[in-house]
């Protein structure tokens, strides 16, 4: 609205300024010519105000087609979002599978299972066989020493009688 109260007024003060013009113009002019020139001054006025409103409406275009089209770039970015996160998860929960599954057919303890390095079967394969030796080297090195045979099995329990006979040298 501001735009068309400028162009009026810039076309007034034209108008205003013109007129001392205008007599030097219409001087020769008769009153057809003074007609045809004041008709054609109207019709540039409303020309150049028609001009403004369509550049007006064509900048409000531009602004909600900008709206528009940000609004589908964003809801195009989260929708590649989630598709990246649905990939990542796929990704991992299917190598943790694969962890699983290659620890159970080497027998290895579940727990380890996510201690297992590798990208492919083989790889992780080979990890564990590795981790399964040093798991039956460490089981070995840890396991009581018997100094070369098996201990005394405990003595039976007796009840307190027997064991009183047994002290005093009667049993």
């Amino acid at each position: 609205m501001a735009d068309d109260n400028s162009t009026t007024d810039v076309t007034e003060t034209e108008s205003a300024t013109d007129t001392g013009r205008q007599d030097d113009v219409t001087a020769g002019l008769g009153e057809g010519g003074k007609k045809a020139l004041d008709a054609e001054r109207r019709a540039r006025a409303a020309a150049e105000k028609t001009a403004t409103a369509a550049q007006k409406q064509l900048d409000d275009m531009a602004k909600r087609l900008q709206a528009f089209e940000d609004r589908d770039k964003s809801e195009a970015q989260k929708l590649a979002d989630r598709v990246q996160a649905a990939e990542a998860e796929a990704a991992t929960a299917s190598s943790r599978l694969l962890r699983y599954e290659v620890a159970a057919q080497k027998k290895l303890p579940a727990g380890w299972a996510n201690r297992l390095q590798g990208s492919s079967k083989e790889e992780l394969e080979a990890d564990a066989e590795a981790l399964l030796k040093e798991l039956g080297e460490t089981r070995q090195r840890q396991s009581p020493d018997y100094d070369g045979g098996v201990r005394k099995p405990a003595p039976a329990l007796t009840d307190m009688n027997a064991l009183i006979r047994q002290k005093a040298g009667l049993g």
